[in-house]
């Protein structure tokens, strides 16, 4: 696991990947050879960062929690190193702040317990602002995204959002499709006496969708830019229909957490700067950019 700080970005080795698959639980250490993050930092911004808790500042280092397998937003490469829209985003969010952040790896189901925990500080990990997660977590909005179905090219199984019943459908652990949008499927289903579907859920998005690419799935239901991403690596897999209009994703903290001043005000700066605008080209994400970090509780 290595520290983030200005001069890189963060790397998650395989064999702490390989780790969090078989405990469930992320690697906590840093590389004592890391650099700080200091003032003279390009994007350091001092208004910001005076926000920032002294425990947290006296620390110099964010916990930050994502998922793994989740391209092109939080993805290992080949070497290990875990990369993508997140990871850099929090990577010029710790630098407005004079932060280093270190990088753990998850599964969305196991990441709000770990915040709740005091195990991680912030997660930037595509999660969906929802009443229920606002009950626990505080959050600072920072894209917006939609849900999509993925199927095999050519959907020889006519699968749509409207003809899901008695399909198989792939989901990621804990997320936003698994715990809202299947849900309200499968109510759709039993009020019509139609045979259920077959939510099967995954550790991640992107085993989800290898699960479709051998047969073992009829659609997978995920984040569009991810199933995007997806089909652009692989030319047996298309993305079909919109399962949702969208909604904003956010920064997740602790509920009442004093980061949540100073993470918005980072994110400001970040926008108003240009910076998150080039973080979001350098994915292909520019189409879901917002305007404004408005916090969310």
């Amino acid at each position: 696991m290595k520290l983030m700080n200005t001069s890189g970005r963060a790397a998650l080795s395989i064999a702490a990947v390989a780790l969090i698959g078989l405990t469930g639980c992320s690697a906590t250490t840093a590389t004592e050879e890391s650099d700080a993050v200091t003032e003279s930092s390009a994007l350091f911004n001092e208004e910001a960062a005076a926000l920032v808790p002294a425990s947290i500042a006296e620390a110099g280092v964010l916990q930050m929690v994502t998922t793994v397998g989740m391209a092109p937003l939080n993805y290992p490469d080949e070497a290990g190193d875990l990369q993508g829209f997140n990871i850099d985003l929090m990577s010029d969010l710790g630098e407005v702040l004079g932060l280093g952040i270190e990088v753990h790896g998850a599964s969305m189901d196991q990441i709000i317990p770990g915040i709740q925990s005091g195990r991680y500080d912030i997660t930037a990990s595509n999660m969906a602002i929802t009443e229920e997660r606002a009950l626990v977590l505080d959050f600072v909005q920072y894209y917006f995204a939609n849900s999509s179905l993925a199927t095999l090219k050519g959907n020889p199984d006519q699968v749509s959002p409207d003809a899901l019943c008695g399909m198989s459908v792939g989901v990621s652990n804990g997320s936003f499709q698994q715990t809202v949008v299947m849900p309200e499927k499968m109510e759709a289903c039993a009020a019509a006496g139609s045979e259920p579907i077959d939510v099967q859920s995954y550790a991640d998005q992107q085993k989800a969708v290898l699960a479709l690419d051998s047969g073992r799935l009829q659609a997978v239901a995920g984040d569009t830019p991810i199933l995007l991403y997806a089909a652009s690596k692989n030319d047996r897999i298309e993305v079909g229909e919109k399962l949702t209009n969208g909604s904003i994703l956010g920064i997740g903290m602790n509920e009442g957490s004093e980061l949540v001043e100073p993470i918005a005000a980072a994110m400001e700066y970040l926008i108003s700067s240009g910076a998150y605008e080039k973080t979001l080209d350098r994915y292909g994400l520019s189409d879901l950019a917002i305007e404004t970090a408005e916090i969310k509780k």
